[in-house]
């Protein structure tokens, strides 16, 4: 048979005069040594930072939290950077009032310390009894629904 020259456009490699056999192997050899074409990744979207306001209830703290927790770990950020992104989740008027209660900046606080602080401006207090009593209410009227329900046809 008679030589086979690489496929590859720019390669100059040639097998010898050689059976047809020994010619495929040769070829399928030497291809593996061409490096493959650039992989291209697929685009991802720039994560989100997520934002908090005064004024917000625990549900809308405990759903921050995890956004924060998504965010930091999807970002990989650490250390005072870390710090310095919690503080850009806050709103202009939050922002103000922890630097003030702070009195000065909390880039330098651990994050565990600025989260209570965002914390403690950003949710406001929830009085339990208040809770119960719109529990009990609620309850007293699917009660009442439900006796109506089969007392009266």
């Amino acid at each position: 048979m008679p030589a086979v020259q690489c496929p590859i456009p720019g390669c100059e490699y040639v097998t010898d005069d050689l059976d047809a056999a020994i010619v495929a192997v040769l070829i399928t050899v030497h291809s593996t040594t061409h490096a493959p074409g650039p992989v291209t990744a697929a685009k991802v979207e720039k994560v989100k930072r997520p934002v908090i306001s005064t004024a917000g209830t625990s549900e809308e703290w405990a759903y921050f939290e995890s956004r924060w927790s998504d965010y930091v770990e999807a970002t990989k950020i650490a250390g005072r950077d870390k710090v310095v992104q919690l503080l850009e989740c806050c709103d202009e008027q939050l922002r103000k009032d922890l630097t003030r209660s702070a009195g000065g900046s909390l880039t330098n606080k651990p994050v565990q310390e600025v989260l209570a602080a965002i914390k403690k401006l950003a949710v406001r207090e929830e009085n339990t009894m208040v809770a119960r009593v719109t529990l009990h209410n609620m309850l007293f009227l699917i009660h009442c629904a439900a006796y109506l329900a089969i007392h009266i046809k």
